[in-house]
C-alpha cells in the first residue's frame, strides 16, 4: 500500500458559467426527483387508513397534541422526559385542526416531504466527492427508492431523521476535509438536531471522534487533525461531561431502558450479521460488493481528503448503528428501522467505486461470492415469520412475495436466486465499466422500487385490516359523541392495539384505568381500579366519574344507572349518573359472541349492603361439530347445573339471583376449540337483566368475590 501524503487535496468543485449551467440543470432534475417521490409517498400514505405501529405512533401524536395545547411534552396529562422532540414540534401545528383525520393526513404529508428531501444532501455529497452530476443524481434517486421510505406515512421520527442523518455525514465530510470554524459549527448543530430527532443518534459524536482518528492516522498527522477539529471535539467533550453530570438515564428519559441491554458476544455477532444481510437486500443487493470495495478504496487509496473523510464517517456510523440495533430494541428480529439510514451512503460508495472504472475485479468477485454464500445460508423465510419482520420494510416486502407465490419458502428461495444472478451479472459486466455502471444502477433502482412497492402494499393492507377489526366507520366516534375527559376502562383480556386505536383517533379520551387483571396499554402510568361491594369503581382512592369507555373485548360489562351512548367493535361509551358502578360482568364472553372455555359471571347490588333480585338470561349455541357439549355452571354453595347443547340449536339459560351483596357463578365447557388463537366453546348472547321476586328466606350472603375489591 502506498503511504498517504501529508495532506490529501480536497476535491475541487467546478466553477464558472458552464458549471453554473450544469448545476442549474442538476438542480432541476433533483427537484423533479423530489417531486416524484413526494407525490408517490403522499398517495401511498393516503391508502394507509390508520396507524398500526403502536405505541410509537400514538406517543408521537400525543406529544405533538400536548405541545400545541399546553406547550409541554406530556401523554394523557402526564409530563414525560422525552429527548427526541423534533417530530412532535414540527408536526404540532397539524393538530390545530379539529378533525383527527385532517391532522393525520397533514402529518403524513409533512413526513412524505421531509423524507423525500434526503435527495438534497445525497446529491450534494456526491458532488463534494467529485462524482459528477449523473452519478450524484443516481445516488439521490436510489436514496428515494429504498423500501424504508414506507416510514414516510408513519407518525414517527424516521421521516425527519433520515435526511438529517445524511446531512450530518455531508457536513462531517466537509468539516474533516476542509476544516474551518463555520464548517465545524454547522456539523455540531446538525449532530444536535439529529439527536433531537432520534435518541439513537446521540452516538454520532463518538463516531466523529473515531473518524478524526482514522483520518489522522491515515494521513500520518494525527496531532494536526486533532488541532483542526478542536472546536467540534471540544463541544462534544463538554456535552459529554454535562450528560455525565446530569445522569445518562435522566437525559435519555423514556429511552433509559436501552441501557439495560445485554448480549452474549456470539449472539451480538449473529444479530449484526442478520441486520447487515437485510440491509444488503434493502439496498438493492447488487450495489453492495462495489460499495464495500469503494469504502476500502477511499480509506486505503483516497483521491482526496473528502473521500477519506466520507469513508471514515461511513464506516464508523455503520458500525455504530449495527451495534445499537444488536443491543437495544426488539433484538429478536431484524431491526432495519435502526440501520437503514446508511443506505444512501451505500449508493454513494458504489458510485465512488464506479467512478474509478471498476478496479479490483478479483476482490469484487470474491466479495460477491461471499455475499451469495451468506444469502443461501440465511433463508429469509425464517426472518419473515411472526413478529420478526415488524421493523423491516424489506422483510415485509419479502413476506408479501411469499404470499403472492403461495408457498412458504418459495419467496425466500426466489430472492436468494435473484441475489445470486445479480451478483454474477455484476461480475460479468465489470469488464465493461461504463455499461456496467448504468445497468447495475438501473437494476438496483428496479429492485428497490419493487421492494418499496411490496412493503407499502403489505403495510397498507395491514392497516386496512386493523381499521376493520378495531374501528367503526367513524374513527373519531367518541369525539363525535360530544364528551370531554373520557376515561378508558381497560379489561383483563383487552387487545392493546385496539385500545391505542381509540386513544389515537379520539382526543377526548385522556385517561386510562385498569380493571383487576388488566395490563397497561403503554409505558405510561395507568391507575388500577378497585371495586366496591356495590360495584362502584375507584381509581387512586377517588370515585370514577364522568363518561367512561369500557373495554368489552374479553368480557361483557354492563354499568348500573348509566346510559349507553355509542359503541364500536369491542368498546362501549357510557355516561354514568354520578359514580361509575358495575351491574354485571360476564368474564370470558368475547365481543364477537364467542364464550371462553372457562369463566365467571358477576352481579352487584344497587347500593352498599343492598340485595340483588335479578333474573339473568343468556342464549347459548354450540358450534357445528361440537356434539355432546355441556356447559357446567357452579354457584358457590349450590349444586352444579349442567346445560347440554346441540349444534345449531340455541338454548336459553336463566338464573334467578337472590343475594345479599355481590354474587358470582363460574362456568366451564366440556368441549373447547380455537378461533383466532383464542380458546372458545359456545356462542353466547349478551346477558339480559330483568327483575325477579325473592322471598326473604331465599336471600343469602355469598362468599367474597374472587376479584380485587376496595
Amino acid at each position: 500500500m502506498v503511504a498517504a501524503p501529508t495532506s490529501l487535496p480536497a476535491r475541487a468543485l467546478p466553477r464558472g458559467r458552464a458549471a453554473a449551467r450544469v448545476d442549474a440543470a442538476g438542480l432541476h432534475l433533483l427537484a423533479g426527483l423530489i417531486g416524484i417521490s413526494f407525490a408517490a409517498r403522499l398517495v401511498a400514505g393516503w391508502f394507509r387508513s390508520t396507524p398500526n405501529y403502536f405505541p410509537d405512533e400514538y406517543l408521537y401524536a400525543e406529544l405533538a397534541r400536548s405541545l400545541i395545547e399546553s406547550g409541554r411534552p406530556s401523554v394523557r396529562g402526564i409530563e414525560i422526559g422525552f429527548p427526541s422532540l423534533l417530530q412532535p414540534l414540527l408536526t404540532a401545528p397539524t393538530w390545530l385542526a379539529n378533525d383527527v383525520v385532517v391532522s393525520y393526513r397533514l402529518t403524513q404529508a409533512l413526513g412524505a416531504l421531509a423524507m423525500s428531501l434526503v435527495a438534497v444532501p445525497v446529491f450534494a455529497l456526491g458532488l463534494r466527492l467529485g462524482l459528477g452530476r449523473p452519478l450524484a443524481l443516481a445516488a439521490a434517486g436510489l436514496s428515494l427508492a429504498v423500501p424504508d421510505l414506507m416510514f414516510a406515512s408513519w407518525v414517527m421520527a424516521e421521516p425527519f431523521a433520515y435526511p438529517i442523518f445524511v446531512a450530518v455525514v455531508l457536513a462531517g465530510t466537509a468539516a474533516l476535509s476542509q476544516p474551518s470554524r463555520r464548517r465545524g459549527l454547522v456539523f455540531v448543530a446538525l449532530v444536535a438536531l439529529a439527536a433531537f430527532a432520534r435518541a439513537q443518534f446521540a452516538i454520532l459524536p463518538l463516531c466523529f471522534v473515531a473518524s478524526v482518528f482514522l483520518v489522522g492516522l491515515r494521513e500520518r498527522r494525527l496531532r494536526a487533525v486533532l488541532r483542526e477539529q478542536a472546536l467540534p471535539l471540544g463541544v462534544f467533550a463538554g456535552a459529554g461531561l454535562a450528560v455525565v453530570l446530569v445522569g445518562v438515564g435522566r437525559v435519555l428519559g423514556l429511552y433509559r431502558s436501552a441501557l439495560d441491554g445485554r448480549a452474549d458476544p456470539v449472539e451480538l455477532i449473529e444479530r449484526i450479521g442478520v441486520n447487515a444481510l437485510v440491509l444488503a437486500y434493502a439496498s438493492g443487493w447488487i450495489l453492495v460488493p462495489g460499495a464495500l470495495l469503494g469504502l476500502a478504496l477511499v480509506l486505503g487509496r483516497p483521491r482526496s481528503r473528502a473521500e477519506l473523510a466520507f469513508g471514515a464517517l461511513f464506516l464508523t456510523t455503520a458500525v455504530a448503528l449495527l451495534l445499537e440495533a444488536g443491543l437495544a430494541g426488539a433484538v429478536e428480529g431484524a431491526q432495519e428501522r435502526y440501520v437503514f439510514y446508511v443506505l444512501p451512503l451505500v449508493a454513494v460508495a458504489f458510485c465512488v467505486y464506479a467512478s474509478r472504472g471498476w478496479p479490483a475485479r478479483t476482490p469484487l468477485a470474491l466479495v460477491t461470492s461471499l455475499l451469495i454464500a451468506a444469502s443461501s445460508q440465511v433463508p429469509l423465510a425464517g426472518l419473515t415469520a411472526a413478529e420478526g419482520k415488524a421493523q423491516s420494510p424489506f422483510l415485509l416486502a419479502a413476506f408479501r412475495l411469499e404470499e403472492a407465490l403461495g408457498s412458504p419458502g418459495t419467496g425466500s428461495l426466489a430472492l436468494a436466486a435473484a441475489a445470486a444472478i445479480l451478483g454474477i451479472g455484476a461480475i460479468v459486466l465489470s469488464a465493461r465499466p461504463a455499461l456496467a455502471t448504468s445497468i447495475v444502477l438501473g437494476l438496483a433502482l428496479a429492485a428497490s422500487v419493487a421492494a418499496s412497492v411490496g412493503a407499502v402494499a403489505f403495510d397498507n393492507r395491514n392497516s386496512a385490516s386493523v381499521r376493520a377489526a378495531f374501528l367503526p366507520a367513524e374513527r373519531s366516534w367518541i369525539d363525535r359523541a360530544g364528551f370531554n375527559d373520557v376515561t378508558l376502562v381497560r379489561g383483563a383480556d383487552g387487545i392493546r392495539t385496539e385500545a391505542l386505536e381509540q386513544l389515537f383517533w379520539n382526543r377526548s379520551v385522556d385517561r386510562v384505568v385498569l380493571l383487576p387483571g388488566a395490563e397497561e396499554v403503554d409505558h405510561f402510568q395507568s391507575s388500577a381500579l378497585s371495586l366496591g361491594s356495590e360495584g362502584s369503581l375507584r381509581a387512586e382512592g377517588r370515585p370514577l366519574t364522568g363518561p367512561v369507555l369500557v373495554d368489552g373485548y374479553g368480557g361483557t360489562i354492563v354499568l348500573s344507572d348509566a346510559q349507553r351512548v355509542a359503541s364500536s367493535q369491542s368498546y362501549t361509551l357510557w355516561r354514568p349518573n354520578g359514580q361509575a358502578r358495575l351491574a354485571l360482568y360476564l368474564a370470558g364472553r368475547y365481543s364477537d359472541g364467542w364464550l371462553a372455555g372457562i369463566g365467571r359471571m358477576y352481579l352487584w347490588p344497587d347500593q352498599r349492603g343492598g340485595t340483588i333480585a335479578r333474573r339473568v338470561s343468556l342464549t347459548l349455541t354450540a358450534p357445528a361439530g361440537a356434539e355432546g357439549m355441556v356447559i357446567r355452571f357452579q354457584e358457590p354453595g349450590k349444586r352444579r347445573r349442567d346445560v347440554g347443547l346441540v349444534p345449531g340449536r340455541p338454548e336459553t339459560v336463566v338464573f334467578d339471583v337472590c343475594s345479599r351483596g355481590p354474587w358470582h357463578i363460574t362456568y366451564v365447557s366440556s368441549i373447547r376449540g380455537f378461533v383466532d388463537s383464542r380458546v372458545v366453546s359456545a356462542r353466547a348472547s349478551e346477558p339480559r337483566l330483568g327483575s325477579t321476586s325473592c322471598p326473604a328466606d331465599s336471600l343469602r350472603t355469598p362468599p367474597a368475590l374472587p376479584v380485587e375489591t376496595a
